[in-house]
């Protein structure tokens, strides 16, 4: 009677993971099933790609740490200008089996995403820092992006050019550089960027979580050191970026990369500082 109940106000279906054959029912209320279909939501990257993800969790995990996700039920879509998912909520009931507890199971997805450290060398600045000094020393300019953050609130918030993968084609560094151009509108090509992003044996998909207690995104950080006139650093300080038609409402600010983390509350810059003296560190000692 009560599955019944349910089912006028709820679309389901089974999802069996390749490969443990784990099987989670999924759910979605009708009146969002009206704008966006259970098959869709099947196909929408992150979601595949968190089912992946959660599918090796099943098989790795010992039986005394295992956890049995047996329902998603979705709770709010959003969608792009374009008609594509571009956030999809959840709630998993997610049981810990040896604790016969459960875990909490809210999930933002979102999908993974890029950040750049864009290095600008001037010739002065950069015949001073030829060899690399540790970012603490080096007065170079980095390019950071300023623009509303609703989510802050800041609606002037600086931070390091970045953005989603709008694919699962897992392609990072094209997806950087399209990201770079879009928003300052600086063109470099994919094999300009340094991927200070490290690989571990743990992991096949490399990346950061800034906030894993809720959301799935992953970010994938890269630098690029471009040489540029003291003409071409006035042209970009205060330039304006963006896709206006998306929201974007950028405009562009320069530091000097020692001043960088006391002039922004960005996580995602101050992380690129250490994995860029990481990088430049273990340069030397090849």
């Amino acid at each position: 009677m009560l599955k019944s109940f349910i089912s006028l106000f709820m679309d389901s279906t089974t999802l069996t993971l390749h490969r443990s054959k784990a099987q989670i029912t999924l759910e979605c209320p009708k009146s969002l099933c009206a704008r966006v279909s259970l098959d869709t939501i099947r196909q929408f990257p992150p979601f595949v790609q968190w089912l992946a993800a959660l599918d090796t969790q099943m098989l790795q995990t010992q039986p005394n740490n295992q956890v049995v996700v047996s329902k998603i039920t979705v709770q709010s879509i959003d969608e792009f200008h374009s008609g594509k998912i571009g956030f999809l909520k959840f709630s998993a009931l997610a049981t810990h089996q040896a604790e016969q507890k459960q875990v909490p199971g809210i999930v933002f997805l979102r999908g993974g995403s890029v950040a750049m450290l864009v290095i600008l060398r001037t010739q002065q600045a950069g015949a001073a820092n030829q060899q690399r000094v540790p970012s603490h020393r080096d007065s170079s300019y980095v390019l950071l992006t300023e623009q509303p953050r609703i989510a802050a609130p800041d609606f002037g918030m600086v931070e390091l050019p970045a953005g989603m993968l709008d694919d699962d084609t897992g392609e990072f560094s094209g997806a950087a550089a399209r990201e770079i151009h879009e928003e300052t509108g600086l063109s470099i090509k994919p094999d300009e960027l340094i991927d200070l992003t490290p690989s571990r044996p743990s992991t096949s998909r490399p990346g950061f979580f800034p906030s894993v207690g809720a959301c799935d995104e992953r970010i994938h950080f890269f630098a690029c050191e471009k040489h540029v006139s003291e003409e071409e650093l006035v042209k970009l300080r205060g330039k304006l970026g963006g896709l206006r038609d998306d929201g974007e409402i950028i405009t562009l600010r320069l530091v000097r990369m020692c001043d960088l983390w006391k002039e922004t509350c960005d996580m995602k810059a101050l992380t690129a500082l250490y994995l860029w003296d990481q990088w430049t560190r273990q340069q030397k000692s090849m």
